[in-house]
């Protein structure tokens, strides 16, 4: 929270309203989400916008799921605690106490298991203030049903928790092995010229869509000496080889100061590249 209240703020003080941020340019969107990284969400984010400008502010699971960026956990959260429709919101943390509440004995991240436990947690959802249960439900995991050595002996659920009973809760949820990490290598040419960097727009798909970035190579330039860095995502550790270049080398797009380019939104492992060789 400490984190993100700052580009909450920011966000709401520049484009307060729902039309204005649906009226808003790609650029400005992604300059307000700047440093945040993720930034498909920030087009998820106008597209979303953009849709309620047009269609008016949905009611309920099924009308809040036709938004855009907007998944079963999302919609559950809205229509409970906006509709007050009886649906559970069903995050990481909620899996967590329903799987234990069950003791449901089966790799969770799996379609089966998320349909069971969607149905479980379904049949205890109350008709009176469901959005405050799934809320109840958010701290509970926080606090008591947690991650590692979940405090059964506080637990106000101990005696409605089958997990509890049969002595497995410490073991709940489980898990499938995570996917293997991926080992990538890329390669980029950025010009530089009197504090300006010279760089292209990505393309309105796949990494850092619509942002701007350095020319991605199809090898190395073994005629220079590259600064490398290193970027962590959910599967993919990547390393980058970055070349500076001269203006001549490539129809840069856009020459931007470091400035301008954290103001139209910087890809985190560039921020990340510049802070390393001391550029800011």
């Amino acid at each position: 929270m400490d984190q993100g209240l700052p580009y909450w703020e920011r966000f709401l003080r520049e484009l307060p309203t729902v039309a204005d941020l649906a009226q808003a340019e790609p650029e400005v969107v992604k300059g307000l989400w700047s440093g945040l990284g993720y930034y498909r969400r920030a087009d998820l984010l106008h597209r979303a916008a953009r849709f309620v400008d047009q269609n008016g502010w949905p009611t309920g699971y099924r009308e809040w799921l036709k938004v855009p960026g907007v998944g079963p956990y999302t919609a559950g959260a809205l229509a409970s605690i906006l509709d007050g429709e009886a649906i559970p919101a069903l995050d990481g943390n909620a899996y967590r106490v329903y799987s234990r509440w069950s003791n449901w004995m089966e790799p969770l991240n799996t379609a089966a298991s998320k349909a069971f436990i969607t149905e479980f947690a379904g049949g205890l959802m109350p008709t009176d203030r469901p959005g405050d249960f799934n809320q109840a439900v958010m701290d509970f995991a926080q606090s008591v049903c947690i991650p590692r050595k979940p405090r059964c002996s506080e637990c106000p659920l101990a005696e409605l928790c089958a997990a509890r009973a049969a002595g497995s809760a410490a073991d709940l949820p489980i898990k499938r092995r995570s996917a293997r990490v991926l080992e990538e290598h890329w390669y980029f040419a950025i010009g530089y010229e009197d504090g300006r960097f010279g760089l292209v727009k990505r393309p309105e798909h796949g990494i850092w869509s619509g942002l701007y970035a350095p020319i991605l190579l199809v090898e190395p330039l073994h005629d220079r000496t590259a600064e490398v860095v290193e970027h962590r995502l959910s599967h993919r550790k990547l390393t980058l080889y970055i070349y500076r270049v001269p203006k001549g080398f490539a129809a840069f797009s856009h020459w931007l100061s470091v400035d301008e380019w954290s103001a139209r939104g910087m890809p985190q492992a560039f921020v990340h590249w510049m802070r390393k060789f001391a550029y800011i």
